[in-house]
């Protein structure tokens, strides 16, 4: 057997050996010329739907991933009648009546619990805002409860309190059920009156636990991923399930995701009002159902 045709049938008898040299020659390619040659296969929503060179096709897609949402924005806020209002934390809070709603006593729960919602943000103002009467809210859910696992994208450090928003809204709703969900089962726990479950957001079958609470929420935080498929996930389980008059609010938005926030806000339908705040340290997304 010649040496060609004995490599071929090693790698045919081996397919890890194969996958290993396919693995190595990517690692290379991406060395030499910065980028991966497949990188349209992992992005294949915005790949051109064309032959040509690699390189090129990887280029373009990069650059059609970076401009698409962009460009969509520019076209709901063109063409689309509704449109998300924009306001700071600061805003919200004096339009909603947080000073006298009690923000800055929550801001004080936040502290005292350990939660850097009104130290690293100023979340305060806006939760602190969102309802006239405390003692009404029956149910709340935040997804993301700080896990201080170094191992887990998105914890908090060693130093963070998982859970710590929780308590916190425990003390300041005081008639509400609290629940909390993470993909980090270690820290799950149970408490008086908070409960909390597993959910993987990138996996829309995962949120099958939160789906037996079969009643509405006033209130709905997104505070886990941090990432848009995640943020989707959240909305898609979500919208349906607010009471009257409750609010759903994403966390932790970069300034660089804002024309999301903008097309989302013009799909919304009409029962759905929006608003993206600037608060402290990132951006939020809030919805309240009429």
């Amino acid at each position: 057997m010649s040496p060609a045709g004995f490599a071929k049938s090693t790698l045919k008898a081996y397919p890890r050996v194969s996958q290993i040299l396919r693995a190595a020659k990517h690692r290379a390619y991406f060395a030499v010329y910065g980028r991966d040659p497949g990188l349209q296969n992992y992005l294949h929503l915005f790949a051109p739907f064309s032959a040509g060179d690699p390189k090129a096709r990887s280029a373009l897609t990069l650059l059609a991933a970076s401009q698409t949402i962009p460009f969509l924005a520019k076209v709901a806020n063109t063409h689309c009648k509704r449109h998300a209002s924009e306001m700071t934390s600061f805003e919200f809070c004096e339009k909603f009546g947080g000073r006298e709603r009690g923000a800055f006593q929550l801001e004080k729960l936040f502290n005292e619990m350990g939660s850097d919602k009104s130290t690293f943000h100023d979340y305060h103002l806006v939760y602190g805002s969102l309802f006239s009467d405390r003692r009404a809210v029956k149910n709340t859910l935040e997804i993301g409860l700080g896990t201080n696992n170094p191992d887990v994208v998105s914890n908090m450090g060693s130093q963070g309190k998982p859970g710590a928003s929780l308590f916190a809204f425990r003390e300041f709703l005081p008639n509400a059920r609290i629940f909390g969900a993470d993909i980090d089962r270690r820290i799950l726990f149970q408490s008086n009156r908070i409960q909390t479950v597993f959910v993987d957001q990138t996996d829309i079958s995962s949120f099958s636990e939160l789906e037996k609470l079969d009643f509405p929420f006033d209130l709905i935080i997104d505070d886990g991923l941090h990432s848009p498929n995640a943020n989707m996930a959240v909305l898609l389980y979500g919208l349906g399930r607010l009471s009257s008059q409750g609010w759903l609010v994403v966390e932790d938005i970069s300034e660089a995701s804002k024309p999301l926030w903008s097309v989302v806000g013009s799909m919304l339908p009409e029962e759905y009002a929006s608003i993206i705040i600037s608060a402290k340290n990132g951006l939020m997304f809030a919805i309240q159902k009429s």
